[in-house]
Order: C-alpha cells, then sequence, then structure tokens
C-alpha cells in the first residue's frame, strides 16, 4: 500500500481553498477530454503550427542551445547521479536573476550527438528520445507562451565540458506519486482531493492532445504538482517518449511503464491510438490516487488482477478487490463514489474506443 500519514502537501494545501466540492467538476472535465479538442491555438491555423513544428524539429541541433550563464545559473547540489539507464543526472541551481531554485537536466554530449536524426541512428536510441523531450519542453513550457499543464522551462544550454544541461522549475510540492503516498486512508476526504488532482491532470492532457501531442509516459511520477495563488495545476514532464510528428490515431511501439500501459499497447510492434492510450495511463493515476496502490502491475500478461478485470470487467473487479480501511477489508466498489468509478470505468476501459466515448457515458452518470 502506498498510503499513510503527514505529507508535505497534506499540511501545507490540503487545508487552502483548492480543495473543495469536486465531483462534479472532475467529471465535467473528465467528459470532454477523450472527445477532439480544439482549443490549439488561436494565433495559428492548426496545419501552419504542424508545418512550422516539423521545420523547427529538423532544424533543431546542438547549435540550438546557448552557452550556460554560471553567472545566472549557480550549482547547488546534485539530486540523482546518472546511473545505469538513466543517463541524465539531475541537479539544483540557483537562478539569480529570478531568486530560486531550479532543476538542471544534465545530458553528456556523447549520449545524446548532435542532432535528433544522429541521435535515432545510434546505439543509444532505445525508445526515450531526448531530443523530442527538450522540443517539447522549449515549444510548450517556455514563457511568455507557457502552455498550461506543462512543466516551465527556462532553456537548455551547453557548459564549458559540452554537457547538455536542460533547466525546469523546481517543484517543492512534489509530484503525484508522492501524493498517493500519504493522502491517508480510502474515503470521502481522500477522493475529494484525488478527484481534483485528476481533473488538473484531464485539463493538461486534453491541451496538449489539441496541439496534436501525446505524451506516451504519463504516470504518478511524471505529474508534477504546482500552485499558483493556491490553485492547483497539475504540469507534465518527461516527454522523450512523446510523439508530436506523426497521426496519432496510428502510433508504434510500446511506450510507457507497464502498470500504464493500455493492453492495445503492450506488444513491441503495436499500432494504436496514443490519445486513448493516455487516457487509460490517465485512470491508472486516477485510481492511485484515490486508492493508494495500482489497479494492477501490468497488462502484458501474468498479473491475476488484469486476468480477472479481462475476464468480469472493472465493476466486477472494484467489486471483489478489497483494500485495508481501519480495522476492516472493504471492496473499493463500497469505498469509492459512483461517479468516481465511473470515471476510472470510462478512463480504464479496455476497448480504446470506448475511452473516446467517455463524455456520453459520464452524461449517463
Amino acid at each position: 500500500m502506498w498510503y499513510g500519514h503527514g505529507s508535505t502537501f497534506s499540511k501545507e494545501k490540503a487545508s487552502g481553498p483548492c480543495f473543495g466540492d469536486l465531483p462534479e467538476r472532475a467529471l465535467e472535465v473528465a467528459s470532454t477530454c477523450a472527445t477532439e479538442s480544439e482549443i490549439v491555438s488561436t494565433a495559428l491555423p492548426r496545419s501552419v503550427i504542424d508545418e512550422t513544428w516539423k521545420r523547427d524539429f529538423a532544424a533543431f541541433s546542438i547549435t540550438s542551445f546557448m552557452p550556460l550563464d554560471t553567472e545566472r545559473f549557480k550549482f547547488d547540489h546534485i539530486l540523482r547521479p546518472a546511473a545505469d539507464g538513466l543517463h541524465a543526472q539531475i541537479e539544483v541551481y540557483v537562478d539569480q536573476v529570478a531568486g530560486m531554485k531550479v532543476v538542471g537536466k544534465r545530458f553528456p554530449r556523447a549520449y545524446l550527438r548532435d542532432s535528433p536524426a544522429e541521435f535515432r541512428e545510434s546505439s543509444s536510441f532505445c525508445g526515450e528520445d531526448p531530443w523530442t523531450e527538450m522540443f517539447l519542453a522549449l515549444k510548450l513550457g517556455q514563457a511568455p507562451t507557457r502552455v498550461r499543464g506543462v512543466l516551465p522551462c527556462f532553456g537548455i544550454f551547453t557548459d564549458a565540458g559540452d554537457d547538455v544541461v536542460f533547466m525546469m522549475e523546481y517543484a517543492p510540492s512534489g509530484d503525484v506519486f508522492e501524493l498517493a503516498s500519504c493522502l491517508g486512508e480510502p474515503g470521502p476526504e481522500r477522493e475529494a482531493k484525488a478527484a481534483q488532482v485528476l481533473c488538473s491532470l484531464l485539463e493538461s492532457v486534453k491541451r496538449i492532445h489539441g496541439m496534436g501531442i501525446a505524451h506516451c509516459d504519463i504516470s504518478a511520477e511524471n505529474a508534477i504538482l504546482r500552485f499558483d495563488n493556491g490553485e492547483l495545476e497539475v504540469a507534465l514532464l518527461d516527454f522523450a517518449m512523446s510523439v508530436h510528428d506523426t497521426d496519432l490515431h496510428a502510433v508504434t511501439g510500446a511506450k510507457g511503464k507497464l502498470m500504464y500501459r493500455p493492453p492495445e499497447a503492450v506488444a513491441d510492434d503495436a499500432v494504436y491510438n496514443a490519445k486513448a492510450a493516455d487516457l487509460f495511463a490517465c485512470g491508472v493515476v486516477g485510481y492511485a490516487l484515490a486508492i493508494g496502490n495500482y489497479p494492477c502491475q501490468s497488462t502484458a500478461g501474468g498479473c491475476k488482477a488484469f486476468e480477472y478485470v479481462k475476464k468480469n470487467g472493472l465493476s466486477r473487479f472494484l467489486q471483489k478487490r478489497t483494500i485495508p480501511v481501519g480495522t476492516s477489508k472493504v471492496p473499493v466498489a463500497d469505498v469509492l463514489s459512483p461517479g468516481f468509478q465511473a470515471v476510472l470505468s470510462a478512463l480504464l476501459n479496455l476497448d480504446p474506443v470506448g475511452r473516446h466515448d467517455l463524455s456520453e457515458m459520464l452524461l449517463k452518470v
């Protein structure tokens, strides 16, 4: 189980104005997220954005980055060193201009190569593409045109050792995984908080989908909690598996963590709707927020929980699975409200087409 007591979030934020009477708002937002969004840009038509971005990405290279201003960004400490399978080192800097901490993600030049094309042709490429991550961070995360729901980016630079350092916002409130670990026992109070976080996550996903981008690695770890004047914003980061230059309805290749991946996207040669896959991952996050653990460990086979869902459906699964509440074990269906269960059932629908009928399903709740 994840849930415990006394998180920074619950101490500093839960009593504030951002948590209130939330189920109706969560259902309202969720009901619009699976449909084709029309929120693209008021400045340029979608086709112009697509062509402009394609040209920009084609020209994206090591020469796109300015030298790191070490007078502005003062190194503070290493947060996570690079290791096997983790090519980037995570560092903390102090931005002397803004007067705040920022996070630097350091990529070795030998790993990145000089351009997206060179990287994809190298032995380093194994599904995650740091060039896509950096490109989308610049396009979506930089002021003054930052897209709400994307973690702020403060630029990408080369240092004296020729490494690339990608600067982003330092998030003292942590990520959704940390929040899900310490929201307390499942019940109405926890569900109300979970509903607002899920609501904000779905809003963020709707925005990037409307711009022709699918994240493809949505998880509790890749969703950061931000607060602006007391208002919650779930901001996405780590776009290394994202797609933005192809048909989102026919994406190929397995992407994302196994417990967040929908069944149609498990195989390495899978062809699937990336928007629908993102929605499934949002459903997993929603379940984790409300209950404190994952609905299943994998949709790839061998997981008894997922096999039960395949055979009997999610509603029966929620009735059968029990979780500790107080001194008793209680079915999940007795803990969650019918409305929240409806949201989960729509997002976690094993049929990707059904995930796109979310709005119609929720209007019946």
